[in-house]
C-alpha cells in the first residue's frame, strides 16, 4: 500500500493549463476516483502519478519518497506502479499466463517465484483455468481481467486504472465494477481510479474528486458529494437533477415559471435562487406543495419515468414502478418535494446551460 501526496501540482501544455494546483493527499488503501468530463484533467492527473508526465510546477510523493517535482523526476518503472489502460493492451500471441508473467520475466525473477505469483494472481481475478488460452480465445471482460492481473502480478503499492471498463458492454461494465472493488478490498490495495462515468465512481470509490476544466470542484465520498453538492455543476454532474429558477419570501421559495407556486424553506438563501431537485426527491401524493398535470410516462419496469407540467415548467418525478398501474396522462396531479439543494444565483446555472447546449 502507498499514500499519494499532491502538492499545488499545475500542468499546462504552452498556453493551455489543463491541471490547476492539484493539492491532496490520498491514503493508504484507499479507493480514489479522479471523475468529470472529456478534458477536464483527470487522465493528466494520472499520467503525472504514473510518471508519464511530468508537472509544469508542484511536487508528487509516494509514501516519503519525491517522485515528481523541482529536478527529481523518478520513470515510471521505479515507482511500484501496476497500470490498467482502457484497451486491454495484451499481447495477442501470449496465452494468458505469458501475458501475466511478462512484467516478472522483464525483471529476471526465477521461474518458480514466477509461477507462484503468476498462479496466484489469475486465481484472484477469477482465470485460472484459462491460463493457457490466448487472448482472442477470451470475452472482453476476461482480457480486461488478464489486463489487471499483469498489473497486480508484481505487487505494486500502487495501482492505476484509467477508464478500464469503457470498452465492455453495460452488463459486464456493472459485473466488473464490483469485481475490481472486491479484489481492491481483498489486497488492500491502494487504488486511483479515472472515469467519466458517475455510476462507475459512485459504487466503487471511498472519495471521488470532480475535476472541471483542470479545477477539483469538490471532493469527498459518494454520499457527500450527492447530496450536498458545493456547486451547480456538481449538482448536474452528478446524478440526474432538474434545475428551477426562484426566490426566497417570508419563508418560502415561489417558483419562476410556475403560476406563483412555492414550497417551504428554512434555510440560509435569501433573494434570487436556483434550486436543484433530483426525480427521486419528488413523489405524487394528494397534499402535495405544488400542483400540476401529467404529461407522460415511461415504464421502466423497476420505476415509472414520469414528466409533470407545473405552469410552464416540465418537472421529471421518477416514482415508484407500480405507480404506473394508477396514472393517466392528462390527470391532474400535486407533487411532494422530499429533499432540495439551493444555491445562490450567481450566474452558474446559465453558463452551465449554455455548455450542455
Amino acid at each position: 500500500m502507498a499514500t499519494v501526496t499532491i502538492k499545488h501540482i499545475t500542468k499546462a501544455f504552452g498556453d493551455n493549463v489543463v491541471l490547476r494546483e492539484f493539492n491532496e493527499t490520498f491514503q493508504e488503501g484507499e479507493f480514489i476516483t479522479l471523475l468529470g468530463p472529456s478534458g477536464c484533467g483527470k487522465t493528466t492527473m494520472l499520467r503525472i502519478i504514473a510518471g508519464f508526465e511530468k508537472p509544469t510546477s508542484g511536487e508528487l510523493y509516494i509514501d516519503d519518497q519525491l517522485v515528481s517535482g523541482g529536478k527529481t523526476f523518478v520513470p515510471p518503472e521505479k515507482r511500484s506502479i501496476g497500470m490498467v489502460f482502457q484497451s486491454y493492451a495484451v499481447w495477442p500471441h501470449m496465452n494468458v499466463f505469458d501475458n501475466v508473467a511478462y512484467p516478472l520475466r522483464i525483471k529476471k525473477e526465477s521461474k518458480p517465484k514466477i509461477k507462484e505469483a503468476v498462479d496466484r494472481v489469475l486465481a484472484i481475478v477469477h482465470l485460472s483455468q484459462y491460463a493457457e488460452r490466448l487472448p482472442n480465445q477470451l470475452s472482453g471482460g476476461q482480457q480486461q481481467r488478464v489486463a489487471l492481473a499483469r498489473a497486480l502480478v508484481a505487487a505494486p503499492k500502487l495501482l492505476l486504472l484509467d477508464e478500464p471498463l469503457s470498452n465492455l458492454d453495460a452488463k459486464l461494465r456493472e459485473s466488473m465494477r464490483f469485481e475490481i472493488k472486491e479484489i481492491q478490498k481483498q489486497l488492500g490495495i491502494t487504488v486511483v481510479y479515472v472515469t467519466h462515468d458517475q455510476t462507475e465512481a459512485m459504487a466503487m470509490s471511498d472519495r471521488i474528486f470532480l475535476i472541471n476544466r483542470g479545477v477539483v470542484q469538490q471532493c469527498g465520498t459518494p454520499e457527500e458529494i450527492y447530496n450536498q453538492p458545493a456547486n451547480q455543476f456538481v449538482a448536474d454532474f452528478l446524478g440526474k437533477v432538474d434545475f428551477f429558477k426562484g426566490e426566497v419570501q417570508f419563508g418560502r421559495i415561489v417558483f419562476t415559471g410556475m403560476n406563483g407556486q412555492s414550497i417551504p424553506y428554512s434555510g440560509p438563501r435569501t433573494g434570487k435562487v436556483d434550486v436543484a431537485v433530483r426525480p427521486e426527491n419528488l413523489y405524487f401524493c394528494e397534499n402535495g406543495e405544488l400542483e400540476g398535470r401529467l404529461e407522460s410516462q415511461y415504464y421502466l419496469g423497476d420505476v415509472d419515468d414520469c414528466r409533470v407540467r407545473v405552469g410552464d415548467i416540465l418537472v421529471r418525478v421518477i416514482a415508484n414502478g407500480y405507480e404506473y398501474k394508477s396514472l393517466k396522462n392528462g390527470q391532474k396531479v400535486r407533487l411532494g418535494v422530499r429533499d432540495m439543494m439551493v444555491f445562490e444565483d450567481d450566474g452558474l446555472l446559465e453558463q452551465l446551460l449554455k455548455i450542455q447546449t
